[in-house]
């Protein structure tokens, strides 16, 4: 039997592997604690569940319009023009299935086979199997930083590209763009005409002062070539609800809906309600909860990684992920050093190869104070008896 090329080439979700793997010895009674969760380990909002069983008691279960109910739109664009100091209107806003789904739906609208995509490297690992799928050719800087910069997509631009996708903060090292980066990359957009998919999922969980900067900040002129993708999964513990959203000037939107149309349909109608009361402020004291929860164990996980001879990193400022490299005499494996760690240390991360470098592992500090601190002693343990090596 014959199979489509792009998709029979495309690879499995490493965070995905890995995470199934680590639960899989866990739960045959193996001793593991497991730092490769890209979701809080905290409860949905009382809000989200209470507006949940409203819905169906109410019987809102049957189909939605496919870009989402007109009541989680247009909250979307209000709350979103507010953030950004923009006028969205219902127009500009679509409900997909998770953020994941939302890029996957913008992207499909821009990127005929053969366009180059300019990525982030290290980069989310669906990124580039994203542009795979659609015949797309994905391309990295060249300057060899963890963020994009102005110069980057110049070049990028010069090569043939004719768009990116664009994290800040950044998954998986939780970096963020300065404003004066933020501004040379805002200019560098306007000068190469290149459309941009912002994927600001992570934007509530920045640990800087104000707001997270941000292309539009920059430059709000930039409105119709930039998508801004978000949803409640990271800010609100919804990652199973499956509700994303995405911004963008109305034609793009239209497109993509109409993909969306054709292949899921509407998103899940209760979790749209549940969506709804979350965007409408209905769970903010949760909200804040978790985010100086984040930010507490973002200081503690730094500073016990810090102790550890063998490893360099940067202090992440967003999300909830470092990303330490392996100090090494030579270099080493990612993935095998995981895989060991994991068997022989009891301790499950993500290899840097899942997001395009060799020689990190990426930690995910969404886990308990007590896990952290047990994680972060059996890392040290396995480097210091060298089982990687």
């Amino acid at each position: 039997m014959y199979y489509a090329k792009n998709a029979a080439s495309l690879e499995g979700s490493a965070t995905l592997i890995y995470t199934a793997k680590a639960a899989s010895m866990k739960a045959s009674g193996k001793d593991i604690i497991c730092l490769t969760a890209g979701q809080p380990d905290f409860p949905t909002p009382k809000a989200a569940i209470e507006a949940a069983e409203k819905a169906m008691a109410e019987g809102k279960t049957l189909y939605t319009p496919s870009m989402g109910i007109a009541e989680l739109r247009q909250a979307v664009a209000s709350r979103w023009s507010t953030f950004h100091n923009q006028n969205y209107k219902i127009e500009n806003t679509m409900v997909s299935c998770g953020a994941k789904h939302s890029i996957a739906n913008m992207l499909e609208a821009v990127v005929s086979p053969g366009d180059k995509v300019l990525l982030p490297k290290p980069f989310w690992v669906s990124y580039p199997q994203m542009v795979r799928r659609l015949g797309g050719i994905s391309v990295y800087p060249e300057g060899g930083q963890m963020l994009i910069t102005g110069d980057d997509i110049r070049k990028a631009a010069a090569d043939g590209a004719k768009g990116m996708i664009f994290n800040s903060p950044c998954n998986p090292s939780g970096l963020v763009n300065t404003m004066e980066m933020i501004k040379d990359v805002a200019a560098a957009i306007k000068e190469t005409g290149f459309w941009v998919i912002s994927d600001d999922i992570y934007e509530d969980l920045y640990y800087g002062p104000g707001k997270v900067p941000h292309i539009l900040t920059a430059d709000p002129d930039l409105k119709d070539q930039v998508a801004l993708i978000t949803g409640v999964s990271k800010t609100y513990a919804m990652t199973g609800w499956r509700i994303g959203f995405a911004l963008a000037n109305p034609e793009w939107i239209k497109i993509a809906g109409r993909i969306q149309a054709h292949t899921t349909s509407n998103p899940c109608s209760v979790s749209q309600y549940a969506a709804l009361a979350v965007v409408e402020g209905k769970a903010e004291e949760d909200r804040v909860f978790m985010y100086n929860a984040f930010k507490r164990r973002r200081d503690l996980i730094c500073e016990l990684l810090g102790e550890i001879p063998g490893l360099a990193f940067d202090k992440p400022e967003g999300a909830f992920y470092v990303y330490p490299r392996i100090v090494a005499d030579k270099p080493i494996s990612s993935e095998q050093f995981c895989i060991s760690l994991l068997e022989n240390g009891g301790l499950g991360t993500i290899p840097g190869s899942a997001f395009g470098n060799e020689g990190y592992i990426r930690l995910s500090f969404a886990a308990s104070d007590d896990d952290i601190v047990e994680a972060v002693k059996r890392l040290n343990s396995f480097l210091e008896r060298g089982d990687f090596k």
